[in-house]
């Protein structure tokens, strides 16, 4: 029987010879350890970015195998499980690394190269300096030679620390849904098994088991390699891992961390020797004994009230009631101590806000309707996102609350949750903590934008892509501010299931810098509630904008090799005659890539400081037939002209003064940005055209076909539903004296799509009832120089009806006017 290869991965630093002493010990596995590009004996150079070395594991392994990798390569296997989630058939990471990392010290540190230098340095000839580190155990001088001498013919290790990034590291992360092992050391000086909650939420959707090895240090393969082999080769029947997910797995986690969680434990089976043991160490206590189902309290289904909840169990009835839990085929039970509140709430979180419902008493008075529970809403952004006052009483503060609650919610790793909690009059307790699956935020959306580019019915296609990436775009602007981060904001929010920007992950960080509301809603069109200018503010964050300013202009130069390498990847699925399903996952990453590049231009835009350096010629100017540009053109399946795909083009050259003052970070330099930023538009355009013929004719229809919900609302609003705001106000876009018909020579449209080049260059004028200053089409139409206008009030005119349009101004001819502004 051929035996299935098991692939060794250690850490940054790390070599195949520290794994020699473990490999004659598998019997199961054909163990192999493997070496990325720069470590120990690969002669290949470093790689550039996690998704270089993503690649260069897959090619380096063989489909069907499994990996264990540890520290900052667990990264890599996750990214190379992102892009190929079948390569691996078992995965297990001791001790990842990724998050929180734009808190933690040691990478601050390791930005300054001299240190990290002679930290490398050490290592490489003195690494029983950081021993406490590694184990607990006392390694004899020839161990701590096998060690020194990995760190030594590393090239990698300097690299590695530019590689990962917070910004890059966690990356569509919360889409994995492969089986998941991890497992923390206690003995573990490099990464502690705190850190286990944080990845509950990153990895919210992997079958995620945790384990936890209170004897284990940083490597236990030396510590004991007979019984490392051992273990991992055994884990599934000898040692005690929990499921993450779920009501048992996230308060254990919790508990882990060092939250309030009252004392607990989790029973498989209600003869557990556990049981005895928590009630006598409680022994005048009540309990509370919940069900802990694999259906209950997921990422995308939470199922709250399915299954029953017993509070005030005497000690003597608990194990009967964890009996008749498990009859009902709940595979964990929670036996917590029951807590007799003064009162209770639960409480919906995020960093920005909480929403919070309480009563006085138990909690359950709410779930039961028996009481009318006060609501507030606090936000960090203030204003308009606050309702009611968060004054619970009985001795509990609002402040004390939302910090209990800020406290929980960085504990997973910012995530979202839905949160119950308990005061006794002394300490809040944390009782539960789930996932926000379906919940309408007071967060504000908006049509604008999205709507200029994708259908008010997105074809699956490009829906299904839009969500998956949506948690993970924002993490860019982290290169310049790492508080978005904790913010933990989704580009795109859902509402009446149809996706829409979310505008609190802009306002958010326009609030830290102290900038007003005013110009987002003018950039990209639409509304936003008011946030004043704040001088102060926008002083203390100058060192922010001075390091968006040189990082976004930085990322421009990046654009060329990302296009080329997902043009690449492309062209190799469809020379492969790939299915609808792996060109899907692909638009995902495609996604992604493409969003994030258009937040770094318009981060460059907005740092510009105007175009007094010149306006150079943008792809639009360009007479060839553009095949690739149609209305609606981001959507993939839009249909296109059977025509061999386009090459991508040079990004625009920037010479002179111009080149000069983009490289020095000095003003004047908008146009060039525009510049790129249709250049970047196009390219993906013309990539968008191979993938719509890359898909199977045969798939078309699911993957082509309309998502089923559209966009209902064309304002900016709350997601709940409520408080809808409209365009506030029109601006021209280029000047001019235009008589005509309306539908002819006077085009008016819903939006400022710049995929109808081909209908703007045909019309005299153009009119748009929404759209932003900078948006593609109002940059579309300054290149032609059509007389044009964002107007929202214009439903009086009819096709046909014979009007003039001047400077901003439209009316019937001897009738009403009607203006921009």
């Amino acid at each position: 029987m051929m035996q299935t290869t098991l692939y060794l991965l250690g850490g940054n630093g790390s070599c195949a010879r520290w794994w020699q002493d473990a490999l004659p010990h598998f019997q199961q596995y054909q163990a192999q350890a493997v070496e990325l590009p720069g470590f120990g004996d690969n002669p290949a150079p470093p790689c550039q970015s996690l998704a270089e070395l993503a690649d260069a594991l897959l090619a380096q392994t063989q489909a069907g195998s499994a990996i264990y990798a540890v520290g900052a390569n667990a990264l890599v296997v996750l990214h190379a499980t992102v892009k190929a989630p079948h390569h691996f058939s078992r995965i297990v990471l001791q001790s990842p690394v990724g998050a929180f990392l734009w808190t933690r010290r040691l990478p601050r540190l390791m930005r300054w190269q001299p240190l990290r230098r002679l930290a490398h340095r050490v290592l490489a000839h003195q690494p029983q300096w950081r021993a406490h580190q590694f184990s607990r155990q006392s390694w004899p001088a020839e161990r701590y030679r096998l060690i020194a001498d990995g760190y030594r013919h590393c090239r990698a290790f300097l690299p590695y620390w530019d590689i990962v990034q917070p910004e890059s590291a966690l990356q569509l992360f919360d889409r994995i849904t492969r089986p998941i092992e991890l497992v923390w050391g206690g003995a573990d000086g490099v990464i502690a098994w705190q850190q286990a909650a944080a990845w509950e939420a990153i990895l919210c959707r992997a079958d995620l088991a945790i384990t936890l090895q209170p004897d284990w240090g940083h490597y236990p393969w030396l510590d004991d390699a007979a019984g490392f082999a051992a273990w991992l080769e055994q884990r599934g029947a000898q040692q005690a891992s929990f499921p993450a997910h779920g009501k048992a797995g996230r308060l254990q986690l919790a508990e882990l961390a060092g939250l309030p969680v009252p004392a607990r434990m989790t029973a498989r089976q209600a003869d557990d020797p556990a049981i005895a043991l928590l009630l006598a160490q409680h022994p005048h206590a009540l309990w509370a004994v919940r069900s802990s189902g694999a259906h209950e309290d997921q990422a995308d289904c939470a199922n709250a009230g399915l299954t029953r909840s017993l509070l005030r169990v005497a000690a003597a009835d608990v194990p009967g009631v964890v009996q008749s839990l498990l009859d009902d085929g709940i595979g964990e039970v929670v036996v917590q101590r029951f807590v007799e509140p003064v009162v209770s709430g639960i409480a919906f979180a995020r960093h920005l806000a909480v929403e919070v419902e309480w009563v006085s008493g138990h909690l359950s008075a709410l779930a039961d309707g028996v009481a009318t529970p006060q609501r507030a809403v606090r936000s960090r952004l203030g204003g308009d996102w606050n309702q009611g006052e968060l004054a619970p009483g009985h001795g509990l503060s609002g402040q004390r609350l939302w910090d209990f609650l800020q406290q929980v919610v960085r504990t997973f790793h910012y995530a979202q949750l839905d949160i119950e909690w308990a005061w006794d009059g002394r300490q809040l307790h944390l009782l539960q903590a789930r996932p926000v699956t379906v919940y309408p935020w007071r967060r504000q959306l908006t049509a604008a934008n999205i709507g200029e580019i994708l259908p008010p019915q997105p074809s699956r296609l490009i829906e299904r892509a839009q969500r998956h990436a949506a948690a993970s775009i924002p993490a860019i602007w982290a290169r310049w501010d790492s508080r978005v981060l904790a913010d933990n904001e989704p580009f795109t929010a859902v509402h009446g299931d149809a996706s829409y920007i979310n505008s609190d992950l802009f306002l958010a960080r326009l609030a830290d810098w102290g900038l007003p509301s005013s110009g987002y809603a003018g950039e990209i069109g639409g509304a936003a509630p008011s946030l004043p200018l704040r001088p102060w503010r926008v002083l203390h964050n100058g060192p922010r904008l001075l390091r968006m300013l040189w990082r976004s202009r930085a990322a421009l130069q990046e654009l060329p090799a990302g296009l080329q390498r997902f043009d690449a990847e492309l062209q190799v699925l469809q020379a492969s005659g790939a299915d609808g399903q792996l060109l899907a996952d692909w638009l995902c990453r495609f996604y992604l890539f493409t969003v994030q590049g258009n937040l770094c231009i318009a981060a460059a835009i907005a740092t510009s400081g105007g175009a007094a350096l010149g306006q150079p010629a943008t792809c639009y100017r360009a007479p060839e037939s553009a095949p690739h540009r149609l209305p609606f053109e981001s959507d993939p399946a839009t249909p296109r002209p059977a025509v061999a795909p386009l090459p991508l083009t040079a990004i625009p050259s920037a010479q002179g003064a111009l080149g000069l003052a983009f490289r020095c970070g000095l003003p004047g330099v908008r146009g060039y940005c525009i510049a790129v930023r249709e250049w970047y538009r196009d390219n993906l355009m013309r990539i968008f055209h191979r993938l719509h013929q890359a898909m199977p004719a045969a798939e078309r229809p699911h993957w082509f076909a309309p998502h089923p919900a559209a966009r209902s609302r064309n304002d900016s609003f709350w997601q709940d539903g409520s408080g809808g705001q409209g365009q506030q106000h029109g601006f021209v876009i280029v000047p001019g004296l235009v008589e005509g018909r309306v539908g002819r020579e006077i085009l008016i449209v819903d939006t400022l799509d710049p995929g109808q080049h081909a209908q703007y260059r045909a019309a005299s004028a153009v009119i748009a009832r929404s759209g932003g200053k900078l948006s593609h089409g109002a940059t579309l139409l300054r290149e032609l120089g059509r007389p044009s206008a964002v107007m929202p009030q214009t439903a009086a005119f009819q096709a046909g009806e014979l009007v003039r349009f001047h400077d901003g101004a439209l009316h019937t001819i001897d009738t009403a006017t009607v203006t921009a502004g």
